[in-house]
């Protein structure tokens, strides 16, 4: 399990990143939301956390950065619904996060992924 280290002057923080559902901006600080929903935050801004998961990701590029607010682990993108504003996490068990998106950003990532989809087959 992929695992990044966070230090402050005070403390340290180990965040296991397959769990790691999304991360959203909160200021001049990150929140990261496991998909069981627990809830991290750390000392970064949303573009530091954005070049620290690029920079310690695997080859899997899981993490992508979804309009200005949010980046997500798109292995966990279950549902994309544009007309409601809305894109729904899941870990095809029990764990379920909605978060709420513009409809131009979701319909954008969709089309990228339909896009992607189309160049694999």
């Amino acid at each position: 399990m992929a695992r990044l280290y966070f230090n402050t002057r005070d403390e340290m923080t180990c965040v296991e990143t397959d769990n790691i559902a999304l991360v959203k901006a909160d200021g001049n600080y990150s929140k990261i939301v496991y998909i069981n929903g627990r809830q991290i935050n750390i000392t970064f801004g949303i573009s530091k956390m954005d070049e620290i998961l690029k920079e310690n990701n695997d080859k899997r590029n899981k993490f992508v950065k979804v309009g200005r607010s949010y980046i997500i682990n798109h292995y966990f993108v279950f549902k994309i619904e544009p007309l409601k504003l809305q894109m729904i996490l899941s870990d095809g068990d029990k764990n379920n996060i909605k978060v709420s998106l513009p409809k131009q950003t979701l319909k954008a990532y969709k089309d990228a992924i339909s896009m992607k989809n189309k160049k694999n087959h």
